[in-house]
Order: C-alpha cells, then sequence, then structure tokens
C-alpha cells in the first residue's frame, strides 16, 4: 500500500512526450499520471478509447473502476499513466492508453512498473488502442526523469494468455531490447467435493421441479436489477459468509461498491442478474458483468437449505440455455471448464548486469529517488 500512497506528491498534470514510431509527425504521444479518482473527468475519452481497445476490458472501464475508486480503500491511491496524442484541450487529442498500476523500486534489479491487480478485477489487462498499441507501450516503457514512475520495466498480471495485447507486447519489448517472459497460472485449482457434472446437474434440476415450481427469472428492467441484487446479497449474507461476517452485505464499502457498479453497469446493459426461484422463493441467484457476448460471473450465492440440490449450478446450467449465444466466464483454470480462463504474469525487464559498479550506481539511483518520495502513511 505504501509504494501507491507514494504516488500522491505527483501532479494530475505531470507529463512527457515521446515520439512514437509513426509515418507522421502528428503521431508524438504524450504521457501522463494520475490517480484513478481524478479520472472522471476524461471519462468520454476514457470510453471512448475502451470501445476501440485491441482488447475491451470491463474492469478497467470507467464505470467499474471509477465505483470501485470511490468505494473502495485498494483503488483510492491507484495511479493511472495514460497516453495522449494530439495538443492538450484539442478536439483531435485522443487518449491512445490507459493503464492503472503502481511502481516498485528496487536496489540492485531494474525498477519495474506494476499493472494493478485486485481481487476484484478478474482481467487484468490494460486498455490500449488498437492501431496504436505497440508506441503506448513504447512511450510508457521509455519513462525517464522527472517521474516517480522511474525505470523501463513492465510487469502485468492477471493476463489471458491467449490475448490479442501480447504480440504488440512482444514487439514493443524486442524494439526497446527487453526481455520479455510469460508465466502461465495454468496449475488446477483444488476441486470441491461433491460438485455434479452436467448429467447431475440435469437431475438436480429435475429433482428440484418435482417438489415445486422451479423458475428462472432475469431481471429485466433496471429497478428489476436493483431488486434482484438485494436479493443476492441477502442470500450470502444468510449463508456461512454471512456467519463468518465475511458478506458483502456487511461491509459498507464493498456494499456501496457492489451497488453502484451494478447500476453504473446497467445503463450499458453490462450487468445481468439472475435468480432461481422455487414455487417464487429465491434459492440462487447469480451476477454477471460484461458485455452481451461474453460476461464474467462476479458473484454467486444459494439458499444453504437447498445445497444437496446444487441450486447455483442448475440456476448456471439455466441461464447458459437461455441465452446459447452468451458466455458466462469463470477466472479458473483450463481444467475447471469449457468456459473456464487461463491467466498468468507478462513480465519485461531490461537485461540488467551485475557489474559492481553498475550495482553500486543503482543503489545510488535508488536512494535519491527515496528523498524524492513523500513519506508513506499507515493505510486508513
Amino acid at each position: 500500500m505504501n509504494q501507491i500512497i507514494a504516488l500522491k506528491g505527483v501532479s494530475p498534470g505531470s507529463s512527457t512526450a515521446y515520439a512514437a514510431p509513426s509515418r507522421t509527425q502528428d503521431a508524438a504521444i504524450t504521457t501522463e499520471i494520475r490517480l484513478l479518482s481524478a479520472c472522471g473527468e476524461i471519462r468520454q475519452a476514457w470510453t471512448e478509447l475502451a470501445a476501440r481497445a485491441v482488447e475491451p476490458n470491463l474492469f478497467f472501464e470507467p464505470d467499474f473502476a471509477l465505483a470501485a475508486a470511490q468505494h473502495l480503500i485498494a483503488f483510492r491511491d491507484v495511479a493511472v499513466l495514460l497516453a495522449w496524442q494530439g495538443s492538450t484541450g484539442s478536439p483531435q487529442q485522443r487518449l491512445l492508453g490507459l493503464i492503472p498500476c503502481f511502481p516498485r523500486n528496487r536496489l540492485f534489479v531494474p525498477d519495474e512498473l506494476i499493472g494493478f491487480s485486485d481481487p476484484h478485477i478478474f482481467n487484468g489487462v490494460p486498455l490500449l488502442d488498437v492501431t496504436q498499441a505497440q508506441a503506448v507501450l513504447a512511450a510508457v516503457l521509455s519513462l525517464r526523469q522527472g517521474w516517480v514512475l522511474e525505470g523501463r520495466g513492465l510487469v502485468l498480471r492477471q493476463i489471458d494468455m491467449t490475448s490479442p495485447l501480447v504480440a504488440p507486447i512482444r514487439r514493443a519489448a524486442e524494439t526497446l531490447r527487453l526481455s520479455t517472459t510469460l508465466s502461465p497460472a495454468n496449475l488446477p485449482l483444488p476441486r470441491r467435493h461433491g460438485i455434479p457434472a452436467p448429467n447431475d446437474i440435469e437431475a438436480m434440476q429435475h429433482a428440484l421441479a418435482r417438489r415445486g415450481k422451479l423458475e428462472l427469472v432475469e431481471a429485466t428492467s433496471r429497478m428489476e436489477l436493483r431488486d434482484a441484487v438485494e436479493i443476492l446479497l441477502a442470500l450470502e449474507a444468510s449463508g456461512p459468509k454471512g456467519r463468518a461476517g465475511k458478506a458483502v452485505l456487511q461491509d459498507t464499502r464493498e456494499v456501496g461498491f457492489l451497488r453502484a457498479m451494478t447500476r453504473a453497469l446497467a445503463r450499458s446493459r453490462q450487468s445481468r442478474v439472475a435468480l432461481l426461484t422455487l414455487d417464487g422463493r429465491p434459492i440462487a441467484g447469480a451476477l454477471v458483468i460484461g458485455r452481451a457476448k461474453d460476461g464474467w460471473l462476479y458473484m454467486a450465492a444459494r439458499d444453504e437449505s437447498e445445497a444437496p440440490f446444487f441450486p447455483g449450478q442448475v440456476l448456471l446450467a439455466l441461464m447458459r440455455q437461455a441465452a446459447p449465444e452468451r458466455t458466462i466466464l469463470q477466472p479458473m483454470s483450463p481444467t475447471s471448464g469449457p468456459d473456464a480462463v487461463s491467466f498468468g504474469e507478462i513480465r519485461l525487464s531490461p537485461r540488467a548486469t551485475g557489474k559492481p559498479r553498475d550495482l553500486a550506481g543503482r543503489a545510488r539511483a535508488a536512494l535519491r529517488r527515496s528523498f524524492r518520495l513523500p513519506p508513506a502513511r499507515a493505510a486508513g
């Protein structure tokens, strides 16, 4: 946390220019750093960038990220690297890149720029313009004096190993003579005992239907979505998480974020809440966020009294049947099912030398930087 708080001394207008590789002079890219919480004023440019990004990422789009910055402590002091093209304030100015991050300064190995990751974020890929991704990466990795974020290393976490962004990352690293390491996090997750197979899910669905009227209910309006979210929160709070004091409804910041985020996403039809009812009584609920084709299962809960019938799995199966063209993604290993996504880490780093003279020089530079940084204060 202290690494992030150290950025508080950075002026939102701090910037440096980088002449991006291009056929024309108009392609010069200006980089800027500001706090995530101060990015509300660039919402329009940010939304436009998200629409033309190499890989769309809901978790770094305004509706999700600004709600998180408003309510969650972990997001409060996140820094954002912005890459602009065009004169400041001109109608032609475009946002080409947005990378939430925090720095890591180390004495005897190259400094790194760490892409922001958090349990609330399932996908850590930054937003980069599809036509300028390599130039933006080169600009960001060429930061020099005058920045708190020094060094030329970059670490991106929670990246889909099949992401279309991997190719421009490799090309940018080649151009800047950086080494690239991809580390897939594809170790199988421990399986919970008793999770039913697809045939068993169908059997459980029939078993529930014999006990009463089984119905899939999806919110179709903002008011219905708001009510469905509250039912989902109540279901979670009535189960083991509630008894352990870890339910979302028991944390004012978490519940404030979830309500704000789902309502903001509802405006662009990017939140989907479904309930499974038995004789009108909710026995399972699921929140899926994302665009129509691909959505993330963000939260799920069930009535523990119906646990032997696996109502949560039955609900997801019915949701897939109701909209077969939609995919419900889950951040798990490839062994966890057809809709699971494998993530890993991408690391770009300079080829560091181990000569004593170079190590001593890095130590002196790191010491000078430590005097420039404002003192870190305790979190909270």
